[in-house]
């Protein structure tokens, strides 16, 4: 390993370290948890010397809006497919009584802030970075399973059932992939992924209760992003990403 190699490694385990720190933090500093994402990003581009932080896939072009709608259409229908199987098989969703303009408010904002600052910093930087080092395939998987391990807060809402911690681990890991796919199909544009994840958000929120503070029917099965089904609508969202996103950019 040379010497500039030993730096990356250091640069990036230093960058995932302090992600985590911040992601346990997060209840603490609240809104402030975002800022500090984005300021922890742009520190490491310029410790690299690298350029600005808009390229790590901020860059618009009369391609971007293109991706962000597909990300954004793709949710929909790998959401809705989720959705149908639950409403037809016995799945319990949120009564229409509790979607009030409020929650609206408060899931979209959030849906906003979360997808825009996930991406930036697991997309973005870790993937790219992690690719460098290891190549784009593992690159995927560790930056997936790092996405996946960073959603820890949940688990111990979900106290010690070790299938439901599996279940869940196991839904991040894959929407960390299918994002990962979607950042390269997309021209290495983070607009495509921040479009699908931004939906997926609100969609999942909205539709869904929240669970675990919300007891709901076999969420096992049919829970998003707890359930199996969720490993079918993220196979489905895959699938679409790469008939629509992947042949176009080897055409253009």
């Amino acid at each position: 390993m040379t010497d500039d190699q030993q730096t990356q490694w250091l640069r990036l385990i230093l960058f995932m370290a302090a992600m985590f720190l911040l992601t346990l933090s997060a209840e603490l500093l609240n809104i402030f948890y975002f800022f500090l994402m984005f300021i922890v990003t742009w520190v490491f581009v310029e410790w690299e010397g690298s350029g600005s932080i808009v390229k790590l896939g901020l860059d618009v072009d009369n391609r971007s809006g293109f991706r962000f709608i597909i990300g954004v259409l793709v949710a929909v229908l790998s959401v809705g497919l989720v959705t149908a199987i639950a409403f037809f098989f016995g799945g319990q969703l949120r009564p229409m009584s509790e979607i009030t303009p409020d929650w609206m408010t408060v899931v979209i904002t959030n849906a906003v802030l979360f997808s825009f600052i996930e991406e930036l910093t697991h997309r973005g930087y870790i993937l790219t970075r992690a690719e460098k080092l290891v190549g784009r395939g593992l690159a995927i998987v560790l930056s997936s399973l790092f996405f996946s391990v960073l959603h820890f807060s949940w688990w111990g809402l979900a106290g010690f059932n070790i299938l439901l911690i599996f279940l869940f681990s196991l839904n991040m890991f894959l929407g960390g992939v299918v994002l990962s796919f979607s950042y390269y199909w997309a021209g290495r544009s983070l607009w495509a992924p921040i479009g699908f994840h931004f939906m997926w958000n609100v969609l999942a929120y909205t539709l869904f209760p929240s669970f675990p503070e919300t007891p709901v029917i076999r969420p096992e099965i049919f829970q998003i992003e707890w359930g199996l089904t969720t490993v079918i609508g993220f196979l489905f969202a895959l699938s679409i990403l790469w008939g629509i996103l992947a042949t176009r950019e080897n055409k253009e």
